[in-house]
């Protein structure tokens, strides 16, 4: 149902199957004039507390199904990234995660 950070998933593309290092989910992966991409949420802390961040990161897409997407990126793959939101988000908005 839901991908969790650290786990392992055998993407399966009509040939012999492969492991990845970077899986998403298809709803984190974005396009522009750029290429893809996904957003992250970076902490950044303030004397009022924590602000969640987003950050650009792009990405190559080396597979997809109908589900995820293996990629490549300058991603550890522990990083949190942004499958939905209620509204449109670009680079350095701020964001308040769900509960």
């Amino acid at each position: 149902e839901s991908v969790q950070p650290g786990q392992s998933l055998t993407l399966s593309v009509g040939q012999k199957s492969s492991n990845y290092e970077l899986i998403v989910p298809n709803s984190a992966l974005r396009e522009d004039n750029n290429g893809s991409f996904v957003l992250i949420v970076e902490t950044k802390s303030t004397p009022f507390g924590s602000r969640y961040i987003t950050k650009r990161v792009d990405v190559e897409v080396i597979e997809k199904d109908d589900n995820n997407a293996a990629i490549n990126g300058e991603l550890f793959g522990y990083e949190y990234v942004i499958t939905t939101s209620s509204k449109p988000l670009e680079n350095g908005d701020q964001v308040k995660l769900a509960e």
